[in-house]
């Protein structure tokens, strides 16, 4: 009996963990069609949404995209809202960065990252966007990718 319901939890949790995947939002704005061209068109972006955006020296990359490292914040020092730490990589071409993006493990950090509501894994034209939330709520976390994605 014990096994029996122990396979139906199986059973039920393989089944669950796809379903997890498919109701993420879909941005509005098609990744080739995005306005988002280059790490400066996402720093201005911020900007727009409110964030305070500075410059961090970026991680180095062996994949071939240029790499640019942004900390935003909403809100006061005394008082953070929201503090996000965004990496951009510029690629040569959307094939690359697509190629970046939809590889396995990519696409693992950012299911991972999503449902954990910290964070997420965007291409946009020829950038591969990684949003990680450093303070503030979930809710601003998948207001922030929906807002980039939407662009």
């Amino acid at each position: 009996m014990v096994r029996s319901i122990a396979l139906w939890v199986v059973l039920v949790l393989a089944l669950a963990a796809p379903a997890c995947e498919d109701d993420r939002p879909v941005p509005k704005v098609a990744a080739d069609a995005s306005r988002l061209k280059a790490a400066t068109d996402v720093f201005w972006a911020l900007q727009n949404l409110g964030f305070m955006v500075v410059k961090d020296k970026p991680n180095p990359t062996k994949h071939g995209c240029k790499p640019f490292e942004y900390l935003a914040q909403k809100g006061p020092a005394e008082k953070i809202q929201a503090r996000f730490r965004i990496s951009v990589f510029e690629c040569p071409s959307a094939e690359k960065a697509t190629e970046i993006v939809e590889n396995e493990h990519t696409r693992h950090v950012d299911a991972l990252l999503r449902d954990a509501h910290e964070g997420g894994v965007l291409r946009r034209q020829a950038l591969e966007i990684i949003v990680r939330r450093e303070q503030g709520q979930p809710a601003d976390t998948d207001g922030l990718l929906q807002a980039l994605g939407n662009m």
